[in-house]
């Protein structure tokens, strides 16, 4: 009896174990590059950056970095070395070379003259630093280049790369949508040893955030105190900077509406996998069809007037598998269309589909209905380049690999527009054929 019991146990315990090591979070994509540096001098000479000016471009996930320096050599002829110093994560030495030359694709220097030989050294002892709460081994590799100077003399440089910003997505069975992490660009200015008194007589940086803030992007924090900003630009200028005052150049945002626009319009069902869409009545020029025409100016609206309880649309499938159902509710084709239709408050969503029994080793048909309250959105906060985070999610259901048949939304209660009829512009259903293939 005591062993019988304590074989239950076991078995619950290794069940329960199992829940919760799948439904934790896991990584599912990350930079292999924790940050960048100044151009360095390699060995101590009295040589002067007198001009740098950063013209920093964030674009997605990656910055693109222009650097312009004018140094002046207030001395005799010589060779110069100068080192370009990228911090990557010791993991990288061990996924392979890729994930490096993916994480900092392009790395260039030139002169007056033209290109200049780049050639790389990795440092043998790793770096230990706290990247997202965890501690990483992380090694320092170096783009080394030579450079003449003529007796006083001034030269201009220019470095220019491009680098995948620090990045951690998590993904977890409990949820079909990715959770997108902050990213994180970070230039250092040491080591600079070696700039004379690592002072810089004149030094601007221009940071370009338009593309992103246009996808959406939230700037969270520019780590300098004196940027000054307008339409996605952001400044600082200064005289006699000093490279040991301030350590660290760190740019946070976050672009998970745009990241999260890609996900939802990858996954969104084919034409090919519809059997039907059909709906209670109509307006005329609001029928079904709008639901799933990818136009945000089109909607589909139900021809009764009133409360829209009772109104409908149902989408039957074939050879899909549904993890997640969403709405762009309303039409927001401009403000004033927006608040005059009703939007959905309340609905109730059928689902059929096969579940695998694998006890049986054989698919069932399972039934789900749920009532669902969704928020009501406010038109300022469409965009739509990155329409994401106004998409009402109507379910999730996880990562779920079962075939679904159909799909019924009811509607039971609306937030009131002044024309007292009720409109959804788009319709998804996200999920995949199983021998679909995704970028």
């Amino acid at each position: 009896m005591k062993k019988h019991r304590l074989m239950v146990l076991l078995v619950i315990f290794l069940a329960f174990t199992s829940f919760f090591c799948f439904a934790n979070e896991s990584p599912i994509d990350e930079s292999a590059v924790i940050k960048t540096g100044n151009l360095t001098l390699m060995q101590k000479k009295e040589i002067i950056i007198d001009r740098e000016m950063l013209h920093i471009t964030l674009d997605g996930d990656f910055t693109h970095v222009y650097g312009y320096y004018e140094i002046v050599n207030p001395g005799l002829e010589g060779k110069v070395t100068l080192g370009f110093p990228v911090d990557f994560l010791k993991d990288s030495e061990i996924y392979g070379i890729a994930w490096q030359k993916e994480s900092f694709p392009y790395y260039q220097i030139t002169d007056e003259k033209g290109k200049l030989e780049v050639k790389e050294y990795t440092d043998v002892k790793p770096q230990i630093v706290i990247s997202d709460g965890r501690k990483r081994d992380v090694l320092r590799k170096w783009y080394v280049t030579e450079a003449k100077f003529p007796a006083n003399s001034r030269k201009k440089l220019i470095v220019q790369y491009t680098v995948r910003n620090s990045l951690l997505d998590m993904d977890s069975v409990a949820t079909f949508f990715p959770l997108y992490s902050d990213r994180l660009f970070t230039y250092c200015f040491i080591p600079a040893g070696g700039w004379g008194n690592d002072i810089i007589r004149n030094f601007k940086i221009v940071v370009d955030a338009r593309k992103n803030m246009e996808e959406g992007t939230i700037i969270k924090s520019l780590s300098f105190p004196e940027f000054y900003g307008y339409g996605g630009f952001f400044i600082y200028e200064t005289e006699d900077f000093n490279l040991q005052d301030l350590y660290e150049l760190k740019i946070l945002y976050n672009n998970s509406a745009s990241l999260l626009t890609e996900f939802v319009t990858a996954y969104q069902v084919k034409k090919d996998h519809i059997i039907s869409l059909q709906s209670s009545p109509t307006l005329k020029d609001y029928t079904v069809s709008k639901l799933m025409d990818k136009d945000f100016n089109t909607a589909w609206v139900g021809g009764k007037e009133g409360n829209g309880s009772g109104e409908w649309v149902e989408v039957k499938l074939r050879d899909f598998c549904l993890q997640a159902v969403g709405i762009i509710n309303g039409l927001p084709r401009n403000e004033h269309t927006y608040y005059s239709f009703n939007r959905i408050k309340r609905l109730k969503i059928e689902i059929e589909q096969d579940e695998f029994d694998f006890f049986e080793d054989r698919a069932k048909k399972r039934y789900i209905e749920e009532i669902v309250e969704l928020e009501d959105k406010q038109f300022s906060d469409f965009n739509q380049m990155a329409f994401a985070p106004f998409l009402s999610i109507v379910a999730d259901l996880g990562q779920s690999f079962n075939k679904t048949y159909r799909i019924r939304l009811s509607i039971l209660e609306v937030y009131p527009g002044t024309n007292n009829q009720t409109a959804i512009s788009e319709l998804f259903l996200m999920g995949y054929k199983n021998d679909q293939v995704f970028k």
